[in-house]
């Protein structure tokens, strides 16, 4: 979603069973942003949950543009197995995210 906002392909992210020439992409595009307010980096720099609420509530309040946000996650390249599992019942996926299995004993 960030790289498609930075290029200005936002509406690329929505389902195509959505009309892109719905009256309704001002809406779409407005929670897109609000969204990626809420998952910036720094959680000084997120908006509070009225802030959002506001925001959702009147179209004519101005979003301030957001910063990138905490994780991305990136497609593989073509033909890259993305995940791999190690000894141990570790996962180390594609984005350097490892999840830890936890077993009882």
């Amino acid at each position: 979603v960030w790289s498609l906002w930075k290029e200005g392909q936002t509406l690329d992210i929505v389902d195509s069973a959505v009309s892109r020439d719905s009256c309704l992409t001002p809406e779409v595009l407005r929670c897109i942003h609000i969204g990626l307010l809420c998952v910036q980096e720094f959680a000084t720099d997120r908006p509070t949950m009225s802030d959002v609420a506001f925001m959702l509530c009147n179209e004519s309040a101005t979003l301030p543009s957001p910063k990138q946000p905490a994780f991305i996650f990136r497609r593989p390249a073509a033909g890259v197995d993305s995940s791999s599992t190690s000894a141990g019942g570790t996962s180390t996926l594609g984005n350097d995210v490892t999840i830890t299995t936890i077993q009882g004993r």
